[in-house]
């Protein structure tokens, strides 16, 4: 009986230690959980706020360019003591010499080359236009018979339509535009095509630049390089105005879906704040 009792005592403290056992290490595997938790959410909390500072940089940089748009001073010509950030409208003049060799098929006053790479994610795959490249500018441009010359320009007009009037025929199967009205020619299929701008003469533009002893230099808009430096063109400030506030609705709209997430973040840090003080005031 003796040994009986014994070995029962036995075998219950060995189940007792391996309970304690499977005990520990459930315990060991829920802190680990709650630890991976707590990082994977602590980096999505980051990465909200990391983008909601982002889109609030692109509506200030916009509402600053909007801003430098509406008080450019209108001015018909340049004299030597004219400076400062001027706008003029007018006629484009100058003679029609620009043009892509073998993918367009007529020459403008002025054409500038914009590069966009293949690019995929969730939303799917397209070309995105690649904000780092320099552009390709030739041509020579005046308006109200002040030149205006940059190493790229801004524009606010719609993009040169591509089709069978201004592409060349053996460039036709190369023209893309995908699911948008930006019309592109492909040079390497998924890779590398480039968009177009153009002016011809005669055609209204207003043209926003910086006036330096009567002539027109390019300008640093807000959020760009310092060698960046560019000069506007539109149709009309009215037109130049308009896209801006589009591009801030869109930032805004955006910028409201981030804080969404964000906004039981904050409020949580409200009440920790909150109870922090009452815990202060008690005491």
């Amino acid at each position: 009986m003796a040994r009986h009792s014994k070995r029962q005592t036995k075998h219950s403290s060995t189940n007792r230690n391996q309970g304690d056992r499977k005990g520990k290490s459930k315990r060991k595997e829920k802190l680990a959980g709650s630890r991976a938790s707590r990082f994977w959410l602590g980096l999505l909390k980051f990465l909200g706020f990391f983008i909601l500072a982002g889109l609030l940089l692109l509506y200030w940089d916009s509402a600053r360019l909007a801003s430098l748009i509406s008080h450019a001073a209108p001015v018909q010509q340049l004299t030597a003591d004219t400076n400062g950030i001027v706008r003029i409208e007018g006629e484009a003049e100058g003679e029609t010499a620009a043009a892509d060799q073998g993918k367009l098929r007529q020459r403008y006053l002025l054409l500038q080359k914009e590069k966009f790479n293949w690019h995929c994610s969730k939303s799917g795959c397209n070309y995105m236009w690649n904000e780092d490249a320099v552009p390709q500018v030739w041509g020579n441009l005046s308006i109200q018979g002040v030149k205006v010359e940059s190493e790229r320009f801004k524009f606010y007009s719609g993009w040169l339509p591509l089709d069978f009037e201004t592409v060349e025929t053996s460039q036709l199967p190369f023209v893309h535009e995908g699911e948008t009205s930006r019309p592109l020619l492909v040079e390497s299929p998924k890779e590398t095509a480039y968009g177009y701008h153009a002016l011809s003469p005669g055609q209204r533009i207003t043209v926003i630049g910086r006036a330096v002893n009567g002539h027109l230099e390019p300008i640093h808009l807000p959020g760009e390089g310092e060698d960046q430096r560019m000069i506007l063109i539109g149709s009309s400030v009215e037109e130049m105005l308009s896209s801006e506030k589009e591009t801030q609705i869109g930032v805004l709209i955006a910028a409201g879906f981030v804080m969404l997430f964000l906004v039981p973040v904050i409020v949580g840090w409200i009440r920790k704040l909150f109870k922090r003080l009452q815990t202060l005031q008690s005491k």
